[in-house]
């Protein structure tokens, strides 16, 4: 077997468990549109990042990258900033109205570069082929740095799964943790956005952490469940579109979707048996 399947294997693997472990906060605090939010900012970013190549083509690889981290890092900062509390606009149209914006300087760029139009295209639906051991060495270092995180502001993160409102009132530093939640996304997104593809990373984040949400009740529970159902999306869409020749970010997408699909006819039976 060619070894570079293996490394595959482990991008797939790694990659699904950070954004299966991302999506039990981003659903839970029911912000799940935030994923394609960023997703499209890392894509605009990246575009745009790739003109830089132009003037320099020794950062072929590099450029484009950071283009996306820090598009996305600047988008998680804006709806950080959005406080349904302190004004009259919602989290949701706040996310609404920062899509609209990367979705249109995405399509710009498209536009802007023919030069590279087919391999920017490549980001909205992912490629197998840009897996290479810098970018999964890269996810792996993400995908630490978030359980880390997770496991250091446990307690904080517990309180913004309940309320966002309470965890201000009760003393909880709810903006510093949850400013820092989504600046993570960002850069979890980005970083993962050329495997999966922007059009498609929106379901990753949501479907495993909504089926584990139907067939568990503890919070650890779910954390589990959620980090092994990204895991098994990515391992068994990749295997998929491997051996069949098919794209890489549907065949995961598709996964994903049969995940949750299994695990509501899971609560539904057992709910119609209790």
């Amino acid at each position: 077997m060619d070894p570079y399947f293996y490394l595959v294997i482990v991008a797939g693997l790694i990659a699904g468990a950070s954004t299966g472990l991302l999506g039990v906060y981003i659903v839970g605090m029911r912000i799940p549109f935030i994923g394609i939010c960023i997703s499209h900012a890392a894509m605009a970013g990246s575009i745009y990042g790739s003109f830089l190549v132009f003037a320099n083509p020794t950062l072929t690889a590099i450029c484009p990258a950071l283009g996306g981290i820090a598009a996305s890092v600047i988008a998680a900062l804006s709806l950080a900033g959005i406080r349904p509390e302190r004004s009259r606009l919602d989290t949701n149209v706040g996310l609404a109205i920062v899509f609209c914006l990367m979705l249109g300087l995405t399509f710009l760029g498209i536009g802007l570069n023919q030069a590279s139009r087919s391999e920017m295209l490549g980001l909205l639906w992912g490629n197998i082929l840009f897996t290479d051991r810098a970018g999964t060495i890269t996810i792996a270092a993400m995908a630490a740095v978030l359980a880390i995180f997770c496991a250091l502001f446990n307690k904080e993160l517990k309180v913004l799964l309940f309320s966002r409102s309470i965890a201000a009132a009760t003393g909880v530093h709810a903006g510093f943790v949850y400013g820092l939640l989504l600046v993570l996304s960002g850069v979890i997104l980005a970083v993962n956005l050329p495997l999966i593809g922007g059009l498609m990373i929106f379901s990753i984040v949501t479907c495993p952490a909504a089926a584990a949400y139907q067939i568990c009740t503890g919070h650890r529970s779910v954390v589990i469940a959620a980090t092994v159902f990204g895991m098994l999306s990515a391992l068994i869409g990749f295997v998929v579109s491997f051996y069949l020749d098919l794209p890489t970010g549907a065949c995961i997408v598709i996964t994903s979707t049969g995940i949750f699909a299994l695990a509501a006819l899971y609560r539904s039976i057992h709910a119609t048996g209790d």
